[in-house]
């Protein structure tokens, strides 16, 4: 605004202190023609001159305006809410008054006219509603001291006059004089205002049916207003920020255009129609613009290099930005601050803004443990009270598991919680808990009960850590993320702060501890270390085995991330996941170690051009990676975690690997060619067979599953190259030459009768097309599967001292790390089956890398269990040994032809 504009601000107020009568209804606009009426609702400081640009852009509607007098508020005293201020006004209209049509009001404007409009229509109007950046706390905010107020109010009235902001004020003659008025006017505008904002800080909108529209400024406040109406909900984003949008003409030409709208209540679609899709794909399509124009901006930047420095200033405005765009938790109810969107997109946005930098293990503890435990199991009041400051970033949450002396093993807590007159009292230590010091509450494990098992008598609480009694100290580290030690002394805390039954809190850890472990949080951190290197070494060949592994790992995360929508998840769902995706990210960690004498002396800021953002996260690679085998459960727990299932259904968990494929498909693999290749075994047993392949090909050709990826007009079942894959997996299980070949052979290179798919030797390591080496990664991956199992098996029936093999955790862990490594190539595998078309020879280049060392590392660990039976030349395992040695080699030429 000019300096014009700042003088008809002044002038405004302070012409508008004394009115004529009590009415706050004032003509702003007056038209004989048949446009429609509006009515504007006072901001927070109770004038209406924001308005006047685009009031005078609706010269042929009838624009009023409620105005908030010194009079009226003398002669009823100050409202005590939001709602009462809204009926008073109502009232004043009296029976005759001016029907309305549209209700606008723009930030402490938009809440007022809200609850108007709710008024409106319980006399039986029902106007269209028009909210300009209008939103909600949801939280206890702070009253402000009278310092904070005359500094709030003057900040206000500047930038309500496009004035610089910057202006501090040390008393109100000083602020009066820098706004050219009347002391005893200042005076009555300053409490006005104050009184407002409380109101506005303690509001919460009145649930209705009405349709709005919520027009939003992208750099300022926003809020879901679905959670307020069961009617249509229309958004708009603008451009700027809370004072921008009615201070650029852009902006108010795009008001203007939406006030004209003539909209008209929408039909509820019918059940099973498609609208709803329609609409929940524009809801992540808006989401996704969102948060691309929130990154993309300097100032996010800025907040990222501070937040990556522990600057928890930055951090908090970094995730409010997130929340007031409903970027935190989309997938949650919308009536506890969510979007009622699928977690899928919330797992794509997670990895949107983690990706440029910001601390992921903040959402991470706060949103993805805390939140969706509590969304699971918390008490109804618990979900309404704490849910939507979390989904709102207006709280950070945190874990209160690990004790002095008792690290990850969460039986051995001796944190207590007795009851006394009707509540909790908890007693104890926790160490090693990540933001505590900028976090609001946390879940906390404690003991209600002595007796049972280990595991019994374990209870959950949110507790609330500003509570009496609650002390958090920092402890030092090398990593910039600061970990806490907590004392919890005499401790109360509410019954519907509990969460899930008292002593039954083991099997909700169980599911809890599931989710943590996905390990969505360590792939999106390894992406961006391996940026960082690439940014300061370039494309190093060296780093193309470490970008196939993290590829790997981020598909078997996403896959991972299913459990949040299961009721019935455990820790072991996603024990391999954890362990394969935080040893990744500890291997790009440990590649910054190894190169860091060099890395480490590129300084931000000097001629060596390294980039802030870059160096943090170098410097974050380097001491963040001991960590992360270390949190959720170690290494070591999770290995002991997939042996102990493996025990149980070691079997079944391979096959579930194959399954993935093909499901009943693998099994007719497995049941017709098993016998099949037995009749026709040689000695040995590692030896080429033409008559075995030979005779699994023709038996697959009786199945007529050669023609399974050939398309339908060929005579072919069109099913796809995943299906190929499934038969080139349950061969290599069952340790047979891999007899399935889809592509068109020479003529000289088939078989009897021109039989596809019969060929004199195992050609798909020769075959550089993508569908040809990711069906031979199949058959490899079927030999490796396969040797795990028969070295399961052994280790399974062999004793040695008195012992099985299969319990010496230093024999089987390295099996193990082999199968959890087998299971992402698997997953990875799938993904790249499914989607080949899109698939570079970069992509699967980098893939066999990954597949090949898998194998190397499960066929050592495979022939140390077997020992010296595994080398005998009557073994299986040596048939398998040998077959594995095969497709390595096929693995290594197919990944040296995509690098050139």
């Amino acid at each position: 605004m000019t300096h014009d504009g700042g003088e008809r601000l002044n002038a405004y107020l302070r012409t508008r202190s004394a009115p004529a009568d009590t009415s706050s209804l004032v003509e702003l606009s007056r038209t004989a023609t048949a446009g429609r009426v509006v009515l504007f609702a006072h901001p927070v400081g109770g004038s209406l001159l924001a308005y006047q640009p685009l009031v005078r852009r609706l010269a042929d509607h009838r624009c009023l305006g409620l105005d908030a007098t010194a009079r009226a508020v003398a002669d009823a005293g100050p409202a005590g809410s939001i709602q009462e201020l809204a009926r008073r006004h109502v009232e004043s209209f009296g029976e005759h008054g001016p029907r309305i049509d549209v209700v606008c009001g723009w930030s402490f404007g938009g809440a007022l006219a809200w609850e108007i409009a709710c008024l409106l229509a319980e006399r039986g109007e029902r106007p269209e509603v028009v909210l300009l950046d209008s939103t909600w706390a949801g939280r206890a905010v702070p009253v402000w001291t009278p310092a904070e107020a005359l500094r709030g109010f003057v900040q206000d009235a500047l930038q309500l006059g496009g004035q610089d902001a910057g202006f501090t004020a040390g008393t109100a003659e000083e602020a009066a004089a820098r706004l050219d008025m009347d002391p005893e006017v200042f005076a009555e505008r300053l409490a006005l205002f104050t009184h407002n904002r409380r109101l506005v800080c303690e509001w919460h909108p009145t649930p209705g049916d009405l349709d709005l529209v919520s027009v939003r400024a992208a750099e300022s406040l926003t809020s879901d207003w679905h959670t307020a109406t069961t009617g249509a909900v229309h958004l708009h984003d603008l451009p700027g920020d809370h004072y921008a949008l009615l201070g650029d003409s852009g902006n108010v030409a795009a008001i203007e255009r939406i006030l004209r709208e003539q909209r008209t209540t929408a039909a509820v679609p019918a059940p099973g129609a498609a609208e709803p899709d329609r609409a929940e794909e524009a809801d992540e399509a808006a989401l996704h613009t969102a948060l691309a124009k929130l990154v993309d901006t300097p100032h996010w930047r800025d907040l990222v290099i501070r937040s990556r420095r522990m600057d928890p200033d930055a951090i908090a405005e970094a995730y409010r930005e997130l929340g007031r765009r409903g970027l935190l938790a989309p997938d949650w109810p919308r009536e506890f601050g969510g979007g009622g969107l699928p977690t899928r997109l919330a797992i794509e946005l997670f990895e949107g803004f983690c990706s440029t930098g910001l601390p992921d293990l903040v959402h991470a503890l706060t949103v993805q443990i805390v939140g969706n435990f509590v969304l699971k199991s918390g008490s109804e009041r618990l979900k309404r009270e704490l849910l939507p400051r979390l989904a709102g970033g207006e709280e950070f949450s945190t874990v209160l598991y690990s004790e002095p002396r008792a690290g990850s093993d969460l039986a051995a807590l001796r944190t207590r919680a007795e009851r006394r007159d009707g509540r909790y009292v908890l007693n104890g230590v926790k160490v090693f808990s990540i933001y505590s010091d900028i976090s609001g509450s946390a879940l906390v494990a404690a003991r209600t009960g002595r007796d049972g098992h280990k595991y019994d008598g374990i209870t959950l609480f949110v507790v609330d850590l500003a509570a009496a009694g609650v002390s958090v100290e920092l402890v030092e580290t090398v990593q910039r993320e600061r970990m806490c030690r907590v004392r919890l002394q005499d401790v109360e805390v509410e019954d519907w702060r509990r969460v899930g039954e008292e002593g039954r809190g083991w099997a909700l850890l169980d599911g809890a501890l599931a989710i943590e472990r996905t390990g969505i949080d360590h792939v999106v951190r390894a992406a961006r270390w391996l940026r960082a290197l690439h940014a300061t070494l370039g494309r190093s060949p060296g780093l193309e085995r470490l970008e196939g592994q993290v590829e790997c790992a981020t598909t078997l995360a996403r896959a991972a991330t299913e459990v949040f929508l299961r009721a019935d998840v455990r820790a072991i769902d996603t024990a391999v996941a954890k362990l394969y995706t935080s040893e990744t990210c500890q291997q790009v960690g440990h590649e910054v170690l190894r190169r860091w004498s060099t890395l480490g002396r590129t300084t931000p800021g000097r001629t060596t051009g390294v980039d802030e953002l870059v160096h943090e996260e170098l410097f974050s690679g380097l001491t963040e990676s001991p960590g992360l085998t270390l949190s959720a459960g170690t290494s070591e727990m999770m290995l002991s975690t997939i042996a102990a299932d493996l025990k149980e259904e070691y079997e079944r968990r391979c096959l579930e690997v194959l399954h993935r494929f093909g499901g009943e498909l693998v099994d007719t693999v497995l049941e017709v060619l098993g016998p099949v290749g037995a009749a026709v075994r040689v000695e040995p047993l590692f030896a080429h067979s033409p008559a075995r392949r030979t005779a699994l090909a023709e038996t697959l050709a009786d199945l007529g599953l050669d023609g399974v990826e050939r398309p339908e007009d060929e005579g072919g079942l069109g099913l796809g190259l995943t299906v190929g894959c499934a038969i080139a997996v349950g061969l290599g299980y069952l340790g047979y030459e891999n007899a399935y070949r889809s592509c068109r052979l020479p003529k000289e290179q088939a078989g009897p009768a021109g039989t596809v798919g019969v060929v004199a030797e195992d050609s798909h390591g020769g075959c550089a097309a993508p569908e040809c080496r990711l069906r031979h990664a199949a058959h490899a991956l079927g030999l490796g599967l396969g040797l795990f199992r028969t070295a399961w098996e052994h280790a399974s029936a062999r004793e040695q001292f008195d012992r099985k093999l299969v319990d010496l955790d230093a024999l089987m862990f390295p099996l193990i790390r082999g199968y959890a490594e087998l299971n992402a190539v698997g997953t990875r595998l799938h993904e790249l089956a499914e989607h080949v078309a899109e698939v570079d020879g970069e992509v699967l280049g980098r893939f066999e890398l990954v597949a090949q060392d898998a194998l190397v590392r499960v066929v050592r660990a495979a022939m140390q269990v077997l020992g010296a039976q595994g080398i005998t030349e009557w073994s299986v395992g040596s048939r398998f040994y040998m077959k594995c040695a095969e497709s390595i080699g096929f693995l290594d030429r197919g990944s040296a032809a995509a690098g050139g």
